[in-house]
């Protein structure tokens, strides 16, 4: 795990352990799957899992949620790079909600 991911991982200890998980959304894509989980105290945890045993990206932050918008506050502005705008839109696709950045194609499933 890089730097950038395990100084994330230490900022969010007492988060995954403190705070119940009020949502979970997942992207799976051909080497692994990408997991965003919302929590009720407003903070968040987003990871990559490659092959899914390897962690390759660790993000957290706080979130903020207005009608069909999340914004996200990353710490240190640390995230991913398709998270352009620091939203992501609530949509239905196909029966489905889904999180979607507004200015790609990326999106990931609510389970």
């Amino acid at each position: 795990m890089e730097k950038n991911d395990r100084i994330s991982r230490r900022h969010d200890f007492f988060n995954r352990y403190t705070s119940q998980r009020a949502l979970k959304a997942t992207s799976n894509w051909k080497m692994g799957d990408d997991i965003l989980i919302l929590r009720k105290n407003n903070t968040f945890r987003y990871y990559s899992k490659v092959f899914g045993l390897v962690n390759s990206g660790y993000y957290t932050g706080s979130y903020k949620s207005e009608n069909n918008v999340i914004s996200f506050k990353f710490h240190k502005n640390y995230k991913p790079a398709f998270f352009e705008s620091d939203t992501l839109l609530v949509e239905q696709k196909d029966g489905f909600f889904i999180l979607k950045c507004k200015k790609t194609n990326n999106y990931l499933v609510i389970n």
